[in-house]
């Protein structure tokens, strides 16, 4: 929901990546830039810190999940305002849910009606590819440029794209 699926996505507030982390929160949770590349924009790492700032935002607002995906979206600092100042209301409270902007108030069901589409996909007629994520290593049978690695990842309709691929697979690579 945060970039679209876009790895190199950069907000109009500096959020950067797949998961949009602020570079602030970003070092909190090990996405920095001292590798030399700016790690908001690793899907793997990224996917990682968007799992312990969830936990974190979970744990600090009584386990409220839509607390929590409102503190993502409009502000952990907000997030913790709001639950202190209406006892730990829910989200859908009326006086909760109108102290966030719209935008956040938008996002939270989104992002619930996503996971539930997601976890029970069948149901509604989805089916979604099992993917192994286990990294894997291949030999080249011949010297090849870096023009026609990139074509092999990319979509052969959109050669936009193919430079695109290699890019985010690859956030510290420097072309």
């Amino acid at each position: 929901k945060e970039s679209g699926g876009k790895a190199a996505s950069v907000s109009k507030a500096g959020a950067a990546g797949p998961l949009q982390f602020m570079p602030g929160t970003g070092r909190r949770f090990g996405l920095d830039s001292t590798s030399g590349a700016d790690m908001r924009y690793d899907p793997q790492f990224a996917a990682r810190a968007n799992a312990a700032y969830m936990n974190e935002r979970f744990e600090e607002l009584n386990r409220n999940l839509e607390m929590a995906i409102a503190g993502y979206n409009g502000g952990e600092g907000r997030a913790r305002r709001i639950h202190n100042e209406f006892g730990g209301a829910s989200f859908w409270s009326e006086r909760v849910y109108n102290e966030w902007p719209a935008e956040t108030r938008d996002y939270v069901p989104s992002v619930l009606d996503a996971a539930w589409l997601f976890m029970h996909g069948p149901e509604y007629g989805l089916s979604f590819p099992r993917i192994d994520p286990t990294p894997s290593q291949f030999v080249l049978s011949h010297s090849t440029t870096i023009n026609e690695l990139t074509i092999c990842l990319g979509n052969p309709a959109n050669q936009a794209t193919w430079f695109r691929v290699l890019r985010d697979l690859n956030p510290a690579y420097e072309p």
